[in-house]
């Protein structure tokens, strides 16, 4: 009997709690956010006396901690006070401004949305929410195919702060200036977290998620350098996640060095997967893909040739390729003497 003793019964399993490796996770404390979940809250808390807030543009790498620190501030607001209220929308998901408002009249239990039009319902949005304050959430704001509804809700909402969240620098340069002259938004970056703070993070995430002695300290340490190396927590969540997965295949009570490196193999295509990408990213990658190593002036003709953008959105639409990395843009001027980059597809 002894040779069945290290193995997982079929009823058995290593996770103690599998939730809280889940990326839409909240846990009651965010570590390593505190900074900028006061300056969020600062921007907030005139609302609560019943004056203007601010508007804020929150920027900065993908998986690291913006959308959570702002739904954290978003809950305790809700907890402190019944003043104010919240409101998150995914703009990716909602990319429109219709979307948008039918979205934000759902959160707020305006039922009535069939055959209203996008001016008619902002009308029924403002009607409720001037009623008190509230704090918006336009999460992955890049992605709305038109600015019409953040134009709306700083126009028509009296005591409100919106808060914006994109992983694009550049975002405000291409905002219309009628719309930047009505937000005014400060701007808070995020920057990725240190080491020592990744370890932290994945090493209280292991210990919820696992029973005691399933990941040992140095078959751990792998886990926690190539979050750190891809500067996205993520990729933490996702291997803690794969290795316990890789294991109770193996019907092991152990999570061993292999099963962390079967994870670790997999995180290219955990990235793509991953990759929030618009009809025209896609193609834009497609057309990189067939063309990989040709010149950016190249893969801009042959996008422009579907799309007749600018240069502007082309790199727009680039850079987001970049931040998913799904591409790489190699500068050959050193080497070539040519003045425009090479753009190569990475492979899985």
């Amino acid at each position: 009997m002894t040779l069945f003793n290290s193995m997982l019964k079929h009823d058995e399993t290593l996770f103690k709690d599998e939730l809280v490796l889940d990326y839409e996770y909240l846990p009651h404390i965010l570590k390593f956010r505190e900074s900028q979940q006061q300056h969020i809250a600062t921007i907030i808390k005139p609302l609560f006396a019943g004056r203007m807030g601010s508007n804020i543009l929150i920027t900065g790498k993908p998986g690291i901690g913006k959308t959570a620190a702002c739904k954290h501030v978003l809950r305790e607001m809700e907890q402190h006070s019944d003043k104010i209220t919240g409101i998150y929308v995914n703009c990716w998901k909602q990319d429109t401004a219709y979307k948008v408002l039918v979205d934000i009249c759902q959160q707020i239990g305006f039922k009535w949305v069939q055959n209203k039009k996008t001016n008619e319902l902002m009308d029924e949005i403002a009607k409720i929410l001037n009623k008190k304050a509230a704090v918006i959430i336009l999460d992955e704001v890049d992605k709305l195919k038109e600015e019409q509804a953040i134009y709306q809700l700083v126009e028509d909402l009296f005591k409100k702060c919106i808060i914006m969240i994109t992983n694009d620098k550049d975002f405000l340069a291409m905002l219309d200036q009628r719309t930047r002259s009505r937000l005014v938004p400060e701007v808070l970056e995020f920057e990725p977290y240190k080491y020592n703070e990744v370890r932290s993070i994945l090493e209280e995430r292991k210990k919820f998620a696992f029973y005691e002695g399933v990941l040992k300290e140095d078959i751990f340490e792998p886990i926690a350098e190539k979050c750190f190396q891809e500067e996205d927590l993520r990729i933490g969540l996702f291997l803690l996640k794969e290795s316990g997965n890789a294991a109770e295949l193996r019907s092991s009570r152990t999570i061993a060095k292999e099963d962390v490196e079967k994870a670790i193999n997999k995180v290219s295509v955990f990235q793509q997967s991953k990759a929030i990408l618009d009809d025209e990213e896609k193609e834009l990658l497609k057309i990189i893909k067939e063309h990989s190593g040709e010149s950016s002036l190249k893969i801009y003709e042959l996008y422009n040739e579907l799309y007749n953008k600018s240069d502007r959105t082309f790199r727009r639409k680039l850079a987001t390729l970049k931040e998913n990395k799904l591409v790489e843009v190699r500068d050959m001027k050193e080497l070539t003497g040519e003045p425009s980059p090479r753009i190569h597809f990475k492979k899985s």
